[in-house]
């Protein structure tokens, strides 16, 4: 559904931003642009662009990864505040227009989002991810996995659901789910049970 051309397999498997960067421009040099080379600098650049500091080096969208489940405390079920933040994360996403894209886009888009949840899993089985104890003790595998898979199902079913943004961030949504379930073999099996565990996270709002 999500094709792109093998020449790109290595862009969208890279984890490092400068390294990206140079695959990018051999790329574009080398090979025929399919219709996307200029959408996919668009990506790059709102992805890893701080618009406050240039020099700074950000990945935005990992960060909104980070920031979504929270969009389940409680300060956030006034609908308001929550409203207005998750328009600010399909800004920061690009998915304001994505209903306007052609297919090469849409899998242009679908790819890099599922590279930022890559580099995402790539810092969920270190040592300080998931601490207990205020941050004393290190977490099993098997803690870390329920909480990466906990994590996941919050950023692309129950936060989406309370605000009504399945739709808008159904291409970020699709690529998260699949990057999850894709990172392991026990990831299948984390993801039903968290599907079990989560599906009743109250989602009503005060007002």
């Amino acid at each position: 559904m999500y094709e792109v051309n093998e020449c790109w397999s290595e862009y969208y498997s890279e984890l490092d931003p400068d390294r990206r960067r140079e695959l990018y421009q051999t790329i574009i040099q080398e090979q025929e642009d399919d219709g996307a080379n200029t959408f996919r600098k668009k990506l790059m650049d709102l992805r890893h662009t701080d618009p406050k500091k240039s020099a700074r080096k950000v990945d935005n969208f990992v960060w909104n990864m980070v920031i979504l489940p929270g969009y389940l405390r409680p300060m956030y079920y006034f609908r308001a505040v929550g409203e207005r933040e998750m328009q600010n994360v399909i800004r920061e996403l690009g998915l304001e227009n994505a209903a306007e894209w052609d297919d090469t886009k849409r899998a242009a888009a679908y790819w890099e989002y599922r590279n930022a949840a890559l580099r995402y899993l790539s810092t969920c089985s270190g040592p300080n991810y998931a601490k207990k104890l205020f941050g004393t003790m290190q977490s099993s595998d098997e803690e870390k996995l329920t909480k990466t898979a906990r994590d996941f199902y919050h950023m692309t079913v129950t936060v989406p659901a309370k605000y009504e943004k399945e739709k808008e961030l159904e291409l970020f949504i699709r690529a998260l789910q699949d990057a999850f379930l894709s990172s392991s073999r026990e990831a299948r099996r984390a993801w039903r049970e968290a599907e079990i565990t989560q599906k009743d996270t109250k989602v009503k709002f005060f007002a």
